[in-house]
């Protein structure tokens, strides 16, 4: 039994005509005809009977009816839901990211997409050290990644803007002020545990600044560096966006400055609203650095 036959026997019905039903639904009589043939010869049994006053239901026909309007119904609310997926009017969109950027990156665009798509769900999935977001989207973990750009990447990458670097500590200071290298070789440092990957972040910079930070205390999470910092048990490496507002007179660059590139990547081309969602973050006002505004001696990664 197959769709299409439901289908022809319902316009059949509906049209009262096997001529009308032909006309509906672009298809010959003979053709039409032919198949509901096969449909009764597979149910054992008559559905129509041609009439002076057109086509009626035979009692096995009526039975069949409601069975018939039920599939293909079923077959069309399926059809709709896989449209309004694919249009972005439904269903959910797993975005695969690392924890600072989904907390000093993504909430603005996670309430744009709320106001734009209202009935598609944003699902964030955030892992402490980025080579964890990169195996899950190689695996197809997720529809879109959001994070530092990957080493090495075979898919689409795009990207979204550099976050900043800062050092935070319990003092306060102009905006814009920079720490010197010689400062922080000879301060106390909250580090990250390995797993963070903001560990490497600090590494890096300790490189570039030619100092190995003397660890005081450890910690997985950015926010708790964060407040142990202001709290003065030691200096804090964070991305300047994941600095609370009210402690941004605590944050200075370091040295000419180091930032990081955030792209949106996926192993191939995402599907239409994911898709949506990147272009949406590559226009939007987001807490980052155009390439063009980056100083020129600043240390990228």
């Amino acid at each position: 039994m197959q769709l299409r036959q439901l289908e022809y026997f319902l316009a059949i019905w509906e049209s009262r005509s096997f001529s009308g039903a032909a006309t509906r639904l672009y298809v010959t009589q003979p053709s039409l005809s032919q198949q509901i043939r096969i449909l009764e010869k597979e149910l054992g049994t008559e559905l129509l009977e041609r009439g002076r006053h057109g086509v009626t239901l035979t009692p096995a026909g009526r039975v069949f009816l409601p069975q018939a309007q039920r599939v293909v119904q079923a077959a069309q609310d399926a059809k709709d839901s896989v449209r309004q997926v694919i249009e972005g009017r439904k269903g959910d969109v797993h975005v695969l990211t690392v924890r600072s950027v989904a907390s000093g990156v993504l909430p603005p665009s996670a309430a744009r997409w709320h106001s734009l798509f209202p009935t598609t769900v944003l699902r964030l999935h955030d892992f402490s050290h980025r080579r964890d977001l990169e195996e899950a989207a190689r695996s197809g973990q997720g529809d879109l990644a959001v994070g530092p750009r990957p080493p090495v990447w075979e898919g689409p990458a795009v990207s979204l803007g550099y976050e900043q670097m800062v050092v935070v500590g319990p003092d306060e200071y102009e905006i814009g002020a920079a720490a010197e290298p010689a400062e922080l070789a000879a301060a106390d440092w909250v580090l990250y545990e390995p797993e963070q990957g903001m560990s490497e972040v600090v590494d890096w910079v300790a490189a570039g600044l030619g100092f190995a930070p003397r660890a005081v205390a450890r910690t997985g999470q950015v926010s708790a560096a964060l407040q142990f910092a202001i709290e003065g048990i030691g200096m804090a490496v964070a991305p300047e966006n994941a600095v609370p507002t009210e402690w941004s007179k605590h944050a200075r660059r370091m040295g000419s400055g180091f930032f990081r590139e955030l792209v949106a990547f996926s192993r191939k081309r995402p599907s239409q609203p994911a898709e949506e969602y990147r272009d949406m973050l590559t226009s939007a006002v987001l807490p980052l650095i155009a390439r063009h505004e980056l100083p020129p001696d600043a240390a990228c990664c």
